[in-house]
Order: structure tokens, then C-alpha cells, then sequence
């Protein structure tokens, strides 16, 4: 079965939003950690948005290596900095996730490293879009 044209932009859309997504959710940990007055608001949005651009990052990036597999015989399945990029944005992503759990109980450990996974997450997802714009079907 041969797949419409338009399936190869699917991944390239996807990621753009996602990457819109985690830049704000990354707006918002830094307004946070910098806000006087809100803070409240800030984490409460913080914290209903990120599990949902980790989880936009997770599904990009299967989308991007079936869509590789699938639908690029130009391109090598996991051979690209595209998709290795995505995987340690994953990997980070995944850490920050079990560091706000720790959060959540008061870890001072967790308060330390938890932004510091993310910014390096969202300026990684900087590499990720040129990488993947150098790409593009």
C-alpha cells in the first residue's frame, strides 16, 4: 500500500506544535522561578501542561522514526542528529518528569535539577528544529 504524500509532513507538523508547546511550558518554569507575585497560577499551569508536551515529544519522535522507516527511502532509520537529538530530548524530558514527582515531596535535590533539565531540553529542541528543517521531504 502506498502512503498519500502529505503522510511525510505529519511528523514535521507534529513536531512544530510540540515544540511550541514545550517552549511555553519552559516560559512558564522560568516566569515561575523569577514571579513574586502568582506563583500559584504559574506552577498550577506549569504542572497541567508539561506532562502533555512531554507526552507531544514522546509520540513526535515515534512518529518521526516510523515516518522515517515508513515513508524516507533517502533517509538511513536512526542514523540522523534529528533523531538522536529527539531521543535526548526524551531522555531529559523523562528525568524532569521523575524530578517534579520529587518535587512534589519537597526534594531540595530535585528544586536544584528539575530546570536545568528542562532549559537543556528546550534549547536541545533548538538543535532538534534545524536539524530536522535540514530534512524535510
Amino acid at each position: 500500500m502506498r502512503m498519500p504524500v502529505y503522510a511525510a509532513y505529519v511528523h514535521p507538523v507534529l513536531g512544530a506544535i510540540v515544540l511550541a508547546l514545550l517552549v511555553y511550558v519552559a516560559s512558564l518554569g522560568l516566569r515561575l522561578r523569577k514571579a513574586r507575585r502568582g506563583r500559584a497560577q504559574l506552577a498550577a499551569l506549569h504542572a497541567r501542561l508539561a506532562p502533555w508536551a512531554y507526552a507531544g515529544v514522546l509520540v513526535s519522535w515515534a512518529a518521526g522514526l516510523l515516518s522515517s522507516w515508513l515513508l524516507r527511502e533517502d533517509l538511513e532509520v536512526a542514523t540522523t542528529l534529528h533523531l538522536r537529538s529527539g531521543l535526548l530530548i526524551a531522555v531529559l524530558l523523562s528525568a524532569s518528569a521523575l524530578t517534579a514527582r520529587s518535587l512534589k515531596r519537597g526534594s531540595s535535590t530535585a528544586r536544584e535539577i528539575h530546570p536545568w533539565l528542562g532549559a537543556a531540553a528546550a534549547l536541545l529542541a533548538a538543535v532538534q528544529a534545524v536539524t530536522g528543517l535540514r530534512i524535510m521531504p
